[in-house]
């Protein structure tokens, strides 16, 4: 709430009123005449503003004038004497909610407050229900314009490794931009939508590769304004994802990483080895090791630790087992060894970790 009035007094006054708080408003701000409550006005949104009707330079009703010429939208009530009670009756045809009398009475400014308050909160309550219908209107229009056929299409490219999809991608979001009407915000919010299902797709088909890498976007496409930054933003969420897939070799339905890292989350309840690996894909265990380093960046055994890291985790959330129960159904033979492999790698003990998820 901002307060207006030249008259020190009568805000002092009013400051001293203890009932501000019950009847859901706080005093942020207050200004002396009309031009200084304008020029707080044009810096910062109130709810409600009670202004004198009688002030030096700009008076109440200028000061009204210029707040509905503005558009402003706020809550009004005026203060008045009884003598200017016809000024009162001019501000409540431009617009204002409520006045005062002076000297102003506790439990009438307490009643007119009230009142302001389930105005405005029934104010918000349309607005509320008014941009909620807004937004599904908006969603069934995206709908509309969504395109599953492209959406499958740079899914199965992105798949098999194949570089035309970043072609298909750019295609894609400058139909979309056409198909919206060239509305850049509709145009992000579908590709936005699209990059999500494709990396959905990604983890549903590779589902140990989030223990290697974080499919991650920087920022979304719905708060750019430019359609060339969008395409330029979506293409390079395009390529990164690219990236990952011929990285680890994923589009290779026979690829060393591919097959070493399915085993190994395969066979996470159990004592692994790259000896096992080895002789499941035919390889020597020296070679894999090394590929498998070279690939991912990680040595084997620390990718098989973050597996079954993550495995406790699931497996302590459950709330099933015991410490030694996890300990032994991971394929270690300590429950102290595996304790403190699970603190180095969440930071937290398994009883600890267990506080946290309840």
């Amino acid at each position: 709430m901002l307060l207006v009035d030249d008259d020190k007094s009568t805000l002092c006054g009013l400051r001293q009123f203890k009932d501000w708080e019950s009847c859901g408003f706080t005093i942020e701000d207050e200004a002396y005449d009309g031009v200084g409550a304008l020029e707080k006005l044009s810096k910062k949104s109130f709810d409600l503003t009670i202004t004198d009707i009688r002030m030096p330079g700009m008076d109440g009703l200028k000061f009204l004038s210029k707040l509905k010429a503005r558009n402003l939208d706020i809550c009004l009530m005026i203060i008045s004497t009884y003598n200017d009670f016809e000024y009162a009756q001019q501000g409540i045809r431009i617009g204002v909610f409520d006045y005062i009398m002076k000297p102003i009475d506790d439990n009438i400014l307490s009643n007119a407050l009230k009142r302001v308050k389930m105005h405005l909160d029934e104010k918000k309550h349309l607005e509320k229900r008014r941009k909620e219908e807004k937004q599904m209107l908006f969603e069934d229009n995206l709908r509309f314009f969504y395109p599953t056929s492209q959406e499958r299409k740079l899914i199965d490219l992105m798949i098999s490794g194949n570089y035309e999809v970043i072609d298909e991608a750019a295609s894609t979001c400058l139909d979309l931009f056409n198909l919206t009407n060239q509305d850049p915000v509709k145009t992000g919010i579908l590709l936005e939508k699209m990059l999500l299902k494709i990396r959905e797709e990604i983890n549903k088909a590779f589902p140990w590769l989030g223990t290697l890498e974080k499919i991650a976007f920087n920022g979304t496409l719905s708060h750019i304004e430019s359609i060339d930054d969008i395409k330029e933003k979506f293409l390079s969420c395009i390529n990164t994802m690219m990236e990952i897939i011929r990285k680890y070799e994923l589009h290779h339905p026979d690829s060393v990483v591919g097959k070493t890292c399915r085993y190994v989350m395969e066979h996470v309840e159990e004592n692994i080895k790259l000896d096992d690996i080895a002789n499941e894909v035919h390889i020597s265990r020296d070679y894999i090791g090394k590929l498998f380093k070279q690939k991912t960046g990680s040595n084997f055994i620390d990718y098989v630790t973050k597996v079954k890291m993550e495995h406790a985790k699931y497996l302590l959330g459950t709330g099933e087992y015991k410490n030694y129960e996890v300990s032994e159904k991971l394929g270690y033979s300590s429950s102290d060894y595996f304790c403190r492999l699970f603190k180095s790698y969440t930071g937290h003990t398994p009883i600890e970790f267990r506080k946290m998820d309840t």
